[in-house]
């Protein structure tokens, strides 16, 4: 028996997918040009640049969220890193935008990094599983058809730190404190391995859901191994749904590591967050997060 990838039977997939065809090609037919109007729709105060690495050979979008009032404020942001921005940055960015409205968080300047060109999901989840996974894992990424590989965060690091943030300070005003990265699944993944390894780079992280399995969770058996020290201060929010399975556990010891380290520069909030699954946490754990990172002290 064949199911879909959304979990609906095969047979009748295809029988809904024939009846919509054929739905819209009769209204195409009844009003043609209301369907090729626009192809995109735009984000308030936000814009698009493109900056290429040398260490990891790929064009990145960045997409950039400005607060009210940006261009004539005089002020310095903090920057939000935002992994993942091709599926994320419209949410990202209105939830943000309420929050500051509020005045629950300060302005802060949005940036998120998406995949410059890659329009395709097979392609996109490829590259993505490179730059974001800390080791390599051949056999998974042949599985998975991750063609560009595995295990190269150590570029994608490099690239934050060299050519990323060096552009960002040269061409928008951005505080040189207060960076923060937020990342989900495998983002999750890369910011507890820059959080461990680089923790000059950033001061907080928001980290939903990380794939701590990766790799027979190596990077849970580095942590153990290895003295936790960090040289910085820092605010981190964790969050995974009990609907993870797995992903609970390793959620839950990483904290207790992070927690029980050998320095007292951590500030970790830890949730597991009841009737949520690896896709819908994202509103309540990002909200979350940005709740805890920028609470006033």
């Amino acid at each position: 028996m064949l199911f879909s990838n959304c979990g609906v039977r095969q047979s009748d997939f295809d029988k809904l997918k024939s009846e919509n065809d054929s739905l819209v090609q009769v209204l195409e037919q009844k009003n043609p040009d209301s369907f090729h109007q626009h192809s995109s729709v735009p984000i308030k105060n936000s814009s698009v640049t493109e900056l290429t690495s040398k260490f990891t050979h790929q064009s990145y979008d960045l997409y950039i969220s400005f607060p009210n009032h940006y261009e004539n404020s005089g002020k310095q942001y903090p920057v939000l890193v935002v992994l993942d921005a091709e599926v994320n940055f419209g949410a990202v960015s209105y939830i943000v935008q309420r929050l500051i409205k509020d005045e629950i968080i300060p302005e802060i300047l949005v940036v998120g990094i998406a995949y410059q060109g890659e329009t395709e999901e097979e392609d996109y989840y490829s590259i993505r599983g490179r730059d974001l996974t800390p080791t390599a894992d051949e056999s998974y990424g042949r599985e998975h058809k991750l063609n560009a590989g595995t295990g190269g965060a150590e570029d994608f690091i490099k690239f934050l730190s060299f050519e990323f943030f060096p552009y960002l300070a040269n061409n928008y005003p951005i505080k040189s404190e207060g960076k923060s990265l937020y990342g989900h699944s495998f983002g999750g993944l890369f910011g507890v391995h820059t959080m461990l390894n680089h923790s000059n780079i950033f001061d907080n992280y928001i980290l939903l859901s990380p794939s701590l399995w990766w790799n027979h969770s190596q990077i849970l058996k580095d942590a153990k191994q290895n003295a936790l020290v960090n040289s910085k201060r820092a605010k981190i929010y964790m969050g995974t749904g009990e609907m993870e399975g797995g992903m609970v556990k390793d959620h839950l010891e990483m904290a207790e590591l992070l927690k029980h380290s050998n320095t007292t520069n951590l500030a970790i909030q830890s949730e597991i967050l009841d009737h949520e699954t690896h896709r819908t946490i994202f509103g309540r754990g990002f909200t979350n997060g940005l709740r805890f990172i920028y609470a006033k002290e």
